[in-house]
């Protein structure tokens, strides 16, 4: 499972097993913050801890989502995954992009999202794009090393087969420390709880997006601080 994103999805599992009765249990790196495998064990999650990166490759045989797959295996279990079910960016097409065209009065012209499992960025920008053809989708990924939860390399997008990089007008690459510096600034300064991947988004789309009168601009923030890892 997916860092950031498989610690959410295991808390909503978790708070679903209680009335069902279901075991859930969730593979996941162990670089995830300690307050998130806190919680998730909290709510009566199974946390297998793995020696894992904060986005494994789906292919990694000792990783969180090899794991998750021999799980599944067994006729009594099923594996939860983002990183391929169409479901996901069909999930933002009919309720994140609707949202946004609402919420800004159909006056968004720009559309950034940072590049993870890539079903917001997708899903979104294919719902926005059927609303205004003009509607700029920019797709912000980090640099290689880096260690922000939630998001994906050049490299490492080749693990994700949402990722559409024709249907994206612009993509920008954020370095590790320019997203940790404009997610300290947005708590710090904006009161804004911030996660890394929303310092990163931000920083992506103000590098391709002009401050020009008529441009709207609206970034993705999926995270709040307690997804920054321990650095």
């Amino acid at each position: 499972m997916g860092a950031d994103l498989a610690a959410t999805r295991g808390l909503g599992l978790a708070m679903m097993r209680t009335p069902r009765a279901y075991r859930v249990r969730t593979p996941l790196s162990n670089k995830i913050p300690q307050e998130k495998r806190a919680v998730l064990r909290f709510f009566g999650s199974d946390v297998i801890e793995l020696n894992d990166e904060l986005c494994p490759a789906p292919g990694a045989p000792e990783g969180a989502i090899a794991v998750a797959r021999q799980r599944r295996r067994c006729r009594t279990s099923t594996c939860s995954t983002s990183t391929a079910t169409k479901r996901n960016p069909d999930s933002h097409y009919k309720t994140t992009g609707p949202e946004i065209w609402k919420q800004t009065q159909h006056k968004v012209t720009h559309f950034a999202a940072g590049l993870g499992t890539c079903g917001t960025v997708t899903g979104t920008g294919r719902f926005l794009k059927e609303k205004n053809r003009a509607m700029q989708v920019i797709g912000v990924h980090p640099a290689e090393g880096h260690d922000i939860p939630g998001v994906r390399s050049l490299v490492q997008l080749k693990q994700t087969e949402l990722f559409r990089p024709d249907e994206y007008d612009r993509m920008a690459e954020v370095p590790n420390e320019e997203a940790y510096g404009l997610c300290q600034r947005l708590v710090r300064e904006e009161c804004i709880i911030a996660g890394p991947s929303s310092g990163m988004a931000l920083a992506g789309a103000l590098k391709v997006v002009p401050d020009a009168p008529g441009n709207v601009l609206v970034v993705i923030f999926p995270t709040t601080s307690s997804s920054t890892p321990r650095r």
